[in-house]
Parts: C-alpha cells; sequence; structure tokens
C-alpha cells in the first residue's frame, strides 16, 4: 500500500518513480516554453468550459448562454468562430464531446452542453443545431460527460446524475442521491461501461453500469457506486482522464491530485494560491511524453511534472481560469501539445511550444496589460489607505505647535501626503517624510484566503455542523459578482444570490459602494433595474409592472401594490412581540387576490382547490362581510398547505397571509380553526428552509408577522417561531436598505 502524502509533499508517493513519461524540469528548461498562440475572441461573458472535437478545432461554453466552434484559421495561426450554438436560457457552464458514431443520431458527432437553466442539450457537430432538449433535473446541471456507447451524463446541484439515450432524449436511469451535496464534475471512462462523478462533498466516487441488473437480467433503477475515494479537503470540482496511470481531479483545497483508477494518489501537485477548478492531460509528444495542466482562481494556469509533482511553468491570465483541456498528439501532430484556457475575461487562449506557432506581439501586449493593470491595483491600494488618513491642509502648517514632538499629517499641494513633526528648539514644523500607505482598521493587516489579499473574508455558516465557508471581498467590487463566485465556488444554490448580498452590503457597509461602480440594485444577469419584492415594479427606465421575475409569467407578484406596512423603516427590530397590538402587519390590496388565484391555477392547481382558494380569498378581503368558509374548502387549504411542492408554496402563503388577520373574527372561528392555523405554520416552516426562494421568504415572512395578530395563529406558530426565524434569518438583517429589494424578516416586528 502507498501512503498518502502529506500537504507539505511535492512529487511522487512512495517509492513510486516515472510512473508517467514526461519531461523532467531540465528538459523543460532547455526546450521551449508556452507561449500564447492565439486569443478566441466572442464570448461576452465568463468562458466557463472545453472540449476539443478534433485536431484543429475547439468548443467553448460561456456565461453569455451560448456554445463557440473555433476551427483553425486557413492561412493563419490563430482560430475564427466556426458557430455559435444558441439554445440555453442562462449560463453554459458544462461542455463534453460526443464522439462520431458514438450515437445513430450523430454519425458525425455533436456536442453536450449543460446549463443553470436546469437542462441538457445535444448539439449536432454537422449543422451546430440542437437536436435534443434533456430535461429533468431541479437545479443547474453542472457536469456532463459522454459514455463510449452514446449515453450521456450530466449532474447538477440537486445532487443528482441522469443517464439520456441521446437518440430518444429519454431519461434512462436517475441516481438521485449520487452525492452528499452538489455534483460538479464527470468523467467517462473509456475502457469500460462506467464514469467517475466528483462532489462539493469532497468525494469521488466510480459508478459501473454493468454491474447493475437485477435477477431477471434487467437494468436496474438503483445504483450504488462501486468505490468511493477520498482524499480532498474540500470540493471537488473538475475530473480529466490521465492515459496509462488513471485520473486526474481538481479541488477547492487548492490542488491537484493524480490517481490511479483503483483509487490510490500517485502525485499531489501544489502551488496554486486559490481554487483549483480545472485539470487536463496534456500529451506533448510520443517521444517526449505527458504534462499536467491545471487553472485556478489564482488568475494562472500551470504546467506540471505527473512524476514529481513539479511546477514547470506558470501561466499568468487577467481573471480566473475556468476550465483547461489539451490537443492531442498523434496524427500528423501538427497541434499536439497545445493548450486551451478559458478565462473569466471572456477570452479562450491557445498556448503552444512551438516556435513556429508563437504569436510573440500578442504575447508581448499580454504581458503588457498584465502589468499595467498590476499596477492600477497596486495603486489604487496605496490611494485607498491614504483615504484613510486623517490628513490637515497645508495652512494648519501657520500655527505653531502644542508641544515638542507633535506631528500633523498634511496633505500636500500636488497630491502627496507627508507627516511634520513640531520642533521647539527651532519654532517650525519640520518635515519627517511623505507618507506612503497606512494601517487599515485591522492593524494594518488585510484578510489573506488561499494566498490571496482581501479587504473583507467573512466567514459564513450555511448549515450546522457543516465547516465555515469564506466569503472574500474587496472594497470597490461589485457584490453581485461576488456573490456569484462564492456560490459557484462552494457549489451552493443560485437561490442565495440575493441574500449573499445583502450579507455583504450589511457587513461592508453601503456607504461603500457609493461612486464605485457597483450599483447594488442592478440585476447583473439582464442590466436592468432590480425587482423590488411587494410591489412588483422594477428600477429604472423600461421597468415593466406585470412581469413576475420567479417564473417569467406576466400576471402574479407576491405582495403586489399591497399599503406599505407601518412602522419606520429605519427602526431595528428584535424580538417577537409580546402583544398583538404590537404587530406590524401586512395588508393584502383587494386587486392582488385575483393575481394570487391565477398564479395557483397556473401551478397547477384542482377545480376543487380552486373554489376552495376563492372562497378563503372572499374571506380574507372582507370586503364582503358574508363570506365564510365552509368545512370542505378548510380541509383543501389545509391539504394543499401540507401537500404542494414547497417551490410552489408563495401564492398559498401570500393567501394565507391576509386570511390570518381573521382569525379573530367570532364569525370565522368555528370555520379557521386550530388545524388550519397549524397547517399555515408548517408551510410557512417549510418555505422558509433554505435553500429558500425569494418568493417563499418574501410570503413567509410577512405570513409569519400577522400570525401574531391574532390569538389562534400566533399560540400554533410560537410553538414553532425558533424554527422558522431560523430559515428566515437566512434572508437578510433588519437595516437593510431599500436597494437590496429583500423581506426583511427582523423588520417585521416591533
Amino acid at each position: 500500500p502507498v501512503a498518502p502524502p502529506t500537504p507539505t509533499q511535492r512529487g511522487s508517493v512512495g517509492t513510486r518513480t516515472r510512473l508517467v513519461s514526461s519531461p523532467s524540469l531540465a528538459e523543460m528548461s532547455a526546450s521551449p516554453a508556452y507561449a500564447l498562440r492565439a486569443e478566441c475572441r466572442g464570448h461576452e461573458d465568463d468562458v466557463r468550459g472545453v472540449a476539443v472535437v478534433a485536431p484543429d478545432a475547439f468548443a467553448t461554453c460561456s456565461r453569455d448562454k451560448t456554445v463557440r466552434v473555433w476551427r483553425e484559421a486557413i492561412g493563419d495561426d490563430g482560430y475564427a468562430t466556426a458557430a455559435v450554438c444558441v439554445g440555453h436560457t442562462s449560463f453554459v457552464t458544462a461542455l463534453a464531446r460526443v464522439p462520431a458514431d458514438a450515437t445513430p443520431s450523430l454519425p458525425s458527432g455533436g456536442l453536450v452542453s449543460g446549463s443553470r437553466d436546469k437542462s441538457v442539450i445535444v448539439w449536432n457537430d454537422a449543422t451546430n443545431e440542437p437536436v435534443a432538449k434533456l430535461a429533468g433535473h431541479s437545479l443547474d446541471v453542472t457536469a456532463v460527460c459522454v459514455m463510449r456507447d452514446g449515453t450521456i451524463v450530466s449532474g447538477a446541484m440537486d445532487k443528482s446524475i441522469r443517464m439520456w439515450d441521446a437518440s430518444s432524449g429519454k431519461c434512462v436511469r436517475t441516481i438521485a442521491d449520487a452525492h452528499g451535496s452538489s455534483v460538479l464534475a464527470l468523467l467517462a471512462l473509456p475502457d469500460s461501461d462506467g464514469f467517475l462523478s466528483g462532489s462539493a462533498d469532497k468525494t469521488i466516487k466510480r459508478w459501473d453500469i454493468g454491474h447493475t441488473t437485477d435477477s431477471g437480467g434487467n437494468a436496474s433503477s438503483s445504483l450504488t457506486p462501486s468505490k468511493t475515494i477520498t482524499g480532498h479537503a474540500d470540493t471537488v470540482r473538475g475530473l480529466a482522464l490521465m492515459p496509462n496511470v488513471g485520473f486526474l481531479s481538481a479541488s477547492h483545497d487548492c490542488t491537484a491530485r493524480l490517481w490511479t483508477l483503483e483509487g490510490e494518489t500517485v502525485c499531489v501537485f501544489i502551488g496554486h494560491a486559490a481554487l483549483v477548478y480545472s485539470a487536463s492531460c496534456v500529451s506533448v509528444s510520443s517521444q517526449t511524453g505527458s504534462l499536467v495542466i491545471t487553472g485556478s482562481e489564482d488568475n494562472t494556469a500551470k504546467l506540471w511534472n505527473p512524476n514529481d509533482g513539479s511546477c514547470l511553468q506558470t501561466i499568468k491570465h487577467p481573471g480566473c481560469v475556468w476550465a483547461v483541456s489539451a490537443f492531442p498528439s498523434g496524427g500528423d501532430g501538427e497541434n499536439g501539445g497545445d493548450v486551451v484556457t478559458c478565462c473569466a475575461d471572456g477570452v479562450a487562449r491557445v498556448w503552444t511550444r512551438a516556435e513556429k506557432r508563437k504569436n510573440h506581439g500578442a504575447q508581448r501586449a499580454l504581458d503588457d496589460m498584465l502589468i499595467a493593470v498590476a499596477e492600477l491595483k497596486a495603486q489604487a491600494s496605496v490611494e485607498e489607505q491614504r483615504k484613510k488618513i486623517k490628513t490637515e491642509p497645508p495652512e494648519s502648517l501657520h500655527a505653531p505647535g502644542e508641544a515638542d514632538g507633535q506631528t500633523k499629517v498634511i496633505a500636500e499641494t500636488g497630491g502627496s501626503i507627508a507627516a511634520y513633526a513640531w520642533s521647539a528648539g527651532t519654532q517650525s514644523w519640520e518635515r519627517l517624510g511623505e507618507v506612503t500607505g497606512v494601517d487599515d482598521d485591522s492593524g494594518g493587516k488585510r484578510k489573506t484566503l488561499d494566498g490571496v489579499s482581501y479587504d473583507f473574508v467573512f466567514d459564513v455558516d450555511i448549515q450546522e455542523g457543516a465547516p465555515v465557508l469564506k466569503l472574500p471581498f474587496n472594497v470597490g467590487d461589485n457584490p453581485y459578482d461576488a456573490a456569484e463566485r462564492f456560490l459557484e465556488t462552494n457549489g451552493l444554490d443560485p437561490g442565495y444570490r440575493e441574500q449573499v448580498v445583502n450579507f455583504i452590503v450589511q457587513n461592508v457597509g453601503e456607504d461603500a459602494f457609493a461612486g464605485a461602480g457597483a450599483n447594488v440594485s442592478a440585476d447583473p444577469f439582464t442590466g436592468a433595474g432590480a425587482y423590488v419584492p411587494g410591489t412588483g415594479v422594477t428600477t429604472g427606465a423600461g421597468a415593466h409592472r406585470s412581469a413576475d421575475p420567479f417564473t417569467g409569467a406576466g400576471a402574479y407578484v407576491p405582495s403586489a401594490n399591497a399599503p406599505k406596512a407601518g412602522g419606520s423603516s429605519n427602526a431595528t427590530f428584535k424580538y417577537v412581540p409580546a402583544k398583538p397590538h404590537q404587530c406590524v402587519v401586512f395588508p393584502t390590496a383587494t386587486s392582488s387576490f385575483d393575481k394570487m388565484l391565477a398564479k395557483t391555477k397556473e401551478l397547477g392547481a384542482t377545480e376543487e382547490e380552486l373554489q376552495a382558494f376563492a372562497r378563503a380569498a372572499s374571506v380574507a378581503d372582507g370586503s364582503d362581510t358574508a363570506a365564510a368558509m365552509d368545512l370542505n374548502s378548510t380541509r383543501v387549504l389545509e391539504k394543499a398547505l401540507n401537500d404542494w411542492p414547497v417551490e410552489s408554496l408563495f401564492p398559498l402563503l401570500d393567501l394565507c397571509k391576509a386570511l390570518s388577520l381573521r382569525f379573530d373574527e367570532k364569525r370565522l372561528q368555528s370555520e379557521l380553526s386550530g388545524s388550519t392555523a397549524t397547517a399555515m405554520m408548517a408551510a410557512c416552516a417549510r418555505a422558509s428552509r433554505p435553500p429558500a426562494t425569494a418568493p417563499n421568504l418574501l410570503t413567509a415572512a410577512r405570513l409569519f408577522a400577522n400570525a401574531f395578530k391574532c390569538e389562534t395563529t400566533r399560540r400554533v406558530f410560537l410553538l414553532n417561531a425558533s424554527q422558522i426565524l431560523d430559515g428566515l434569518a437566512a434572508a437578510t438583517t433588519a437595516d437593510a436598505k431599500p436597494a437590496l429589494r429583500l423581506p426583511p424578516p427582523a423588520a417585521l416586528f416591533k
């Protein structure tokens, strides 16, 4: 048995040496290093994935919702866009190649892409048109691969793995809880009917499909991993094949690893200063052997010797390197050993060791740009530090000092800042020198995470018993971008985005965003004004009142047009109200009830349910004093609150928010009983449980507030107040600014 490496080890494990034919450090030093060959521009946002599709072509996917195919330009060493594949409605985060003849429907091969829109699309290589859209995942699709028989495998943030028939587009097998957390990486094993999966639960699992038959010889609907591989200390983000050895993995623990297929660690690659997102084998040539390339959030790609783990070259980028891949060696060998990197600046870059293919002009331009950016960041840091110094104008030096040695910091003409000391002997202010830096509020030390310096690094406790997550942030950054990076980095539900933004703004201070170009109200996906929960409007020009930002439908917005609740918007509310008259209640406008009912119908309510909901709306509205609930309607409402899927609860919660204010009316006390209040409470708790959606948080929070107005609902909700508050606490803090557009749960109470 081979002992796993310690975190400080670089190089081979145990007594194994030269497992992989690869160039030594001396050989690499003597031969040309990698340099830029081509910059492929066309994507409008981060390039997130790459798949080499031919000796002269590769494909990329992006947060701009597209897949692009790039082909070697004729008579040029660069690459040009050969096709743009449009079909996804959100970020495209995963990409894989369908080999030719792997499936009858794609004789020339194709591509498979996975997206944040929860779908997988199969693209025809010949026409670049979608031939199938595979739907079934309940959250973002984060990984795809294609097995040797053409079966498509997809993994998602919903923890599941699905297997699809490429020809029919049907899901042939679902592994509902493949991992304990999001599935973020997949790798088909070419010499078996199996694949590997990597997850945010830090494990890698091997799945052997050929072993999953029941006693009758039929394919089993359930599937268990044949092996669970551990070793990484954090999320497993990327997987890649290492021929003749096993496979590579990339991890948020800032390392990459080389494994045998049996799960034995061969080598650990240590050197990145931040999360490692991707790894790939580089077949330099049949004579020279193979290397390993990795991409990281530290804005670099690194080339490694797979025998001893030594870093052979570091390639700097303008932003995070999301994905890496390499052209295969063999054939004419023309592009063998060239590598592709995908960067957060929206550019895919091709790098080469072959002198004749290097673009020295482009390399110099990139180097100059990186230097200029580094200098600007350094200057901005100095300027930010200088702003923290309490300075006085030069005129203050006209007055004599109060004691020998007294000092002043003067903002001199020309922009420099200098320190002066009063000399009692000469009766003058003597210049001590220019101030070039200043300690910050933490004693002069910025926070460091994974080797990168930040103004803030927050501890985020997502779940009891789970490790505390680190949320880094720099003053001047856009909080939406920081929230997106945090959620994607940790494989968390994108539904937390607004909550993370709110957390950042509350802890950094909204003043820090003034004039910094970070509009915390803007929608980072559309560029439009932010949606305002509880009003149904968007800010900025062109705002459309009737659009539903949660479903895309054009009708109902929770609590739209509702009158504003009483109480000061700047008050700090800390406790559940002790008495009913202390409650801040949220009434419902009469015009909102029809929209609630329309939304329940859109979400699949039966005729019986619609009749019950309509009766409840009449009672809740209060304009018809003769309206009453019958026993059947009450029971139908209670059953819906208990049985409806959690993602569909928000219109029912909105209805119950209004209904809860009627429980003390004598004419209704026999109809709105404790069992109805209990069903409302249970639905409120279910809807606020993380990961909760924005409409659920909004309506659950307001229902919870209104429930303390009447004694019946107050008594029931108090029994589970702690559980509900725990869920609502994830939404925001009490003094949230209006620009954040989130339901502030703590502001529901006086």
